[in-house]
């Protein structure tokens, strides 16, 4: 096995700093706690010996990483120095890491396992993809920390900017793009729930270029960045370009014509159609009526993807803009 995996450059400990790079989503604790999320699916009764015990000590060190309670815990015993065992274990960090990858993959009796494994078909994939779509769908600095790592791995290894150069006219319909694009929608998804609205705007905006045919919506996510700033000039030409007449462009549309000129005719014009056309839009106001069964599945489909890209907290950010859509008239 070939060891190029590296630390993310930010995951630094200075030994005058220790406390301060241990605090609460510092970048090597939301490193290590994203880890030890990765590594909560790996089920320990079918680890042999030795795996078990490279996975206990790579454990104990991401733990003791994950914050500076933990550090003081886990380092500086038996009349060790805390900050001279704290430094060490940061060294061998790396190495530890690429030991367990090499355990669980790579050695002779591994392979021999994992080969006799899709001989008898004892592997649950359903249970895999379930555990995996349980980390990925928190929306917690861990779990962004966790895709940041693995977009990296995937950039690195497969979707060079050569690659992507390569196949721009038909990127988003690779099999092989899949979960980058994926990774990548749901990254800025969290980075907008945790308020950084920046960050899903600078994420976002780079990353429609490469779906042309904007699959995943990621455009909804972006208009209400842009709605959240009052980027009212990027938003107009977004719609202009990426508009397919959908639930998300119709109420954006609304949103933004009544953000620019309040409650006129227009707007009222533009409110009864969004509401005529999509009548399971009072989700965003009353919840309880998905409840109620109401609503076409394909209505309540589209307003609730509206929602989880941001499209209920873009129409509260705008001065009397949900209090309006309920309004009759």
């Amino acid at each position: 096995m070939s060891n190029t995996l590296k630390l993310p450059s930010r995951c630094t400990l200075p030994k005058t700093e220790i406390h301060v790079a241990l605090q609460d989503n510092m970048p090597l604790p939301s490193y290590c706690k994203g880890m030890l999320e990765a590594l909560s699916f790996i089920d320990r009764s079918a680890l042999n010996q030795v795996q078990l015990q490279s996975l206990d000590w790579l454990s104990e060190t991401l733990k003791g990483f994950s914050s500076y309670i933990n550090a003081r815990e886990t380092f500086g015993r038996e009349g060790h120095s805390f900050g001279q065992q704290a430094m060490q274990a940061k060294r061998a960090l790396l190495s530890l890491i690429n030991n367990t990858i090499y355990e669980m993959r790579f050695s002779k009796q591994c392979i021999e396992s994992a080969q006799n494994e899709v001989m008898d078909g004892e592997f649950d994939r359903g249970k895999a993809e379930d555990h995996l779509q349980g980390l990925l769908n928190r929306n917690d600095e861990s779990t962004l920390s966790l895709i940041n790592d693995l977009i990296l791995v995937i950039e690195r290894e497969l979707i060079t900017e050569n690659f992507k150069q390569r196949h721009q006219m038909a990127f988003d319909k690779l099999y092989e793009a899949q979960p980058y694009l994926i990774l990548r929608s749901r990254k800025a998804q969290i980075q907008f729930d945790l308020g950084d609205i920046k960050g899903a705007t600078d994420e976002l905006e780079a990353l429609l270029p490469l779906t042309l045919s904007d699959t995943y919506k990621n455009r909804y996510q972006l208009y209400n960045c842009y709605i959240k700033q009052k980027c009212w000039h990027s938003l107009d030409h977004l719609l202009s370009t990426k508009s397919e007449g959908s639930f998300g462009d119709l109420a954006t549309r609304t949103l933004l014509a009544y953000a620019k000129e309040g409650d006129t005719k227009n707007t009222r014009l533009l409110k009864k159609e969004l509401k005529s056309t999509y009548p399971a839009i009072e989700m965003l106001y009353d919840p309880s009526s998905e409840d109620k069964n109401q609503h076409c599945e394909l209505s309540s489909d589209s307003v609730n993807e509206y929602i989880n890209r941001g499209g209920k907290k873009a129409w509260c950010s705008v001065n009397g803009g949900l209090f309006w859509l309920k309004a009759k008239g």
